[in-house]
């Protein structure tokens, strides 16, 4: 897919953080979990960007509606837990190219680490993990590359077996 870029879309992507872009290479569709607190400007704008046709998932509708204002028209964005949504996604056995997980850092990226398996369900190519300093000290089997992306955050990939 082409590149999508627009005056907004760069906007974000001038407030963006380091990607791992490069995991996004040869991607059609991808998937980002908990998307929308930052207008998708730690994930989002880089699948714009990388060409990727995206479905963003969040429980915040208000900022969906706002995020679907900016990205592509052919884009999803469903109002969801990401939890419940990615169990549902799992059971009809339906995978993306590309899965970004991005929870805030604390309980929710507790979780999301230790329900990596669920993600890993869902992505056909690579999963991209938003990580702290925590996430990293355990020995997670799999992962390619860690990107920094913030002091103490982290992007973690792996690559679909």
């Amino acid at each position: 897919m082409d590149a999508v870029s627009t005056p907004e879309l760069e906007e974000l992507e001038a407030r963006s953080r380091p990607f791992p872009f490069a995991a996004l290479e040869g991607c059609m569709d991808g998937l980002c979990l908990f998307s929308s607190a930052f207008l998708g400007v730690n994930d989002a704008v880089h699948f714009a960007m990388s060409g990727v046709q995206t479905t963003c998932v969040d429980r915040d509708g208000e900022r969906l509606r706002e995020m679907k204002r900016l990205y592509p028209e052919s884009w999803t964005f469903i109002q969801a837990d990401a939890w419940t949504f990615a169990e549902a996604m799992r059971d009809e056995e339906l995978a993306w190219d590309a899965v970004c997980v991005d929870p805030f850092t604390g309980d929710a990226m507790d979780r999301a680490w230790e329900t990596l398996e669920l993600w890993r369900s869902l992505s056909r190519r690579v999963l991209i993990m938003g990580a702290d300093r925590a996430a990293l000290q355990r020995p997670w089997a799999g992962w390619v590359s860690v990107v920094d992306r913030a002091p103490g955050v982290y992007w973690v990939v792996f690559h679909h077996p």
